[in-house]
């Protein structure tokens, strides 16, 4: 998953995940019939039988629709194929018909089950595009069936994914007006964090990753002695930097009510006059790369993998979507967005902006048992290794062991207290952010205005778009 989608998706919160996104994979329509074979098991898992399931062979019957988020081409089609294969082993009188329709499901999917198309199943962000806000008409509540058994692990399909994330589905459906519950299942987990190149940092004589503010400067200082740029980001992620840092001092909700004040005094506050003069100060000692002001997606992410830049606030997709360039041999590292000092408390690193993409079920099925019996195989603890070993992706289930690439990643996602919309909260007042706040903040980093100049600007901007003009 990339940006473009969390664009469309936020997002809430962990965004975003973690979506908007302009993507840059491949997107394909393409249907296809899947035989009742089974498959060879990339995870190196043995293939669940039917007694795993509670269901023996030959119980479930009729036709199953999945809508896939992925495209033929991208690694976690093969995974999910190759679950389709399992279940159809166990339950040849099922057929399977799985669409692959790339990022084009979640314009496509509204439309398609206003209309009554048969689509059983289908991913998406619960807190975005083709999630619980857009479709609370069309979801099923699982609350009654997660308490079946699950596919390869001991327990129910509810204890065998991770709290957090069973938590943070379960926290979305009142705020989007369903009756409480679970109304997706996590299955392909992500979050925002500092990604950077161990190479890099070893030979600039960083030792341990930066933990506070004063520590991450001073990690960029090292780099910038070193002949790397420090810190580098494009137009696809802007807003992270901006979220990260005002959230990890205050808290998202702070940030939330900075965005929406319609007299625009908080962009006055002392935090924001903090933030202004930091930006400026890490300007001037060259901590941003050069190539900032006009980086476009995906230039920033190359960077990074080709040792041009350190340090890089993305998402973890991104080893995925730069493993060609990046190659085996690339040593990824990753923290947490580091304490911003002078805050109100309510930062800082127990909070983190993750979420999952998610299996959601159609209320209006016809064939809900077989349905279900194909959801716990996509979520099943095979297709999590396969999707940790083909994807490098963060496993939904618990005790699966993550990409080597991500390690780093699990203890920020393990300790998370408190799951953060994406950017922090900063893109909660609709366009505001895409139309002032990130052009504004660009004028900051690439020093055409000061840090006077940029609170006067955002405090006028802020009155600006909430009186409509």
């Amino acid at each position: 998953m990339n940006r473009r989608l969390k664009k469309i998706s936020m997002l809430s919160m962990l965004l975003a995940l973690f979506v908007s996104l302009f993507t840059a994979c491949s997107q394909s329509n393409t249907t296809n019939n899947v035989s009742p074979t089974a498959s060879a098991d990339s995870a190196g898992s043995p293939a669940p039988t039917s007694s795993e399931s509670g269901k023996g062979a030959g119980d479930l019957k009729g036709k199953v629709v999945f809508w896939s988020m992925w495209s033929s081409s991208e690694p976690q089609a093969k995974v999910i194929e190759s679950a389709i294969a399992d279940f159809n082993a166990a339950n040849p009188e099922v057929t399977v018909e799985v669409k692959f329709n790339g990022r084009d499901l979640f314009k496509l999917i509204k439309p398609s089950l206003d209309g009554g198309e048969q689509v059983d199943i289908w991913e998406g962000d619960p807190s975005g595009g083709g999630g619980l806000a857009t479709l609370t008409e069309h979801v099923l509540k699982l609350d009654d069936l997660i308490s079946d058994n699950a596919i390869g692990m001991e327990g129910s399909v509810k204890d065998s994914i991770q709290p957090s994330l069973m938590n943070w589905v379960h926290s979305l459906s009142s705020s989007v007006g369903l009756e409480e519950g679970i109304y997706a299942i996590p299955h392909q987990p992500n979050a925002v964090l500092f990604f950077y190149n161990k190479e890099v940092y070893e030979k600039a004589g960083v030792t341990t990753v930066p933990t506070t503010w004063d520590e991450f400067l001073a990690v960029s200082d090292l780099i910038k002695k070193s002949g790397v740029a420090p810190i580098t980001f494009d137009d696809a992620y802007r807003d992270l930097f901006i979220g990260g840092y005002l959230s990890s001092a205050m808290g998202s909700d702070w940030v939330d009510q900075l965005v929406k004040d319609k007299t625009g005094e908080m962009w006055n506050d002392p935090m924001i006059h903090q933030f202004a003069n930091d930006i400026v100060m890490m300007r001037e000692k060259g901590y941003f790369s050069e190539k900032i002001a006009g980086s476009k997606y995906p230039a920033a992410q190359q960077d990074l993998v080709l040792g041009q830049s350190a340090t890089y606030l993305n998402g973890t997709w991104l080893p995925n979507e730069v493993s060609n360039t990046a190659g085996p041999d690339f040593r990824w590292g990753s923290f947490q967005f580091p304490d911003v000092p002078n805050g109100n408390g309510k930062g800082g690193q127990q909070g983190l902006t993750f979420g999952s993409q998610s299996i959601f079920m159609n209320k209006n099925s016809e064939n809900i048992p077989a349905a279900f019996e194909l959801v716990k195989y996509l979520a099943s603890r095979k297709a999590q290794e396969g999707m940790v070993k083909e994807a490098l992706a963060i496993p939904a289930t618990i005790d699966t062991e993550w990409p080597d690439t991500l390690k780093e990643a699990a203890v920020a996602f393990e300790n998370a207290k408190v799951n953060l919309p994406w950017g922090g909260g900063i893109n909660n007042a609709g366009d505001f952010a895409s139309v002032s706040i990130i052009p504004v903040f660009m004028e900051l980093v690439t020093g055409k205005i000061n840090a006077e100049q940029y609170v006067t600007k955002m405090i006028e901007a802020a009155k600006k778009y909430h009186a409509g003009a």
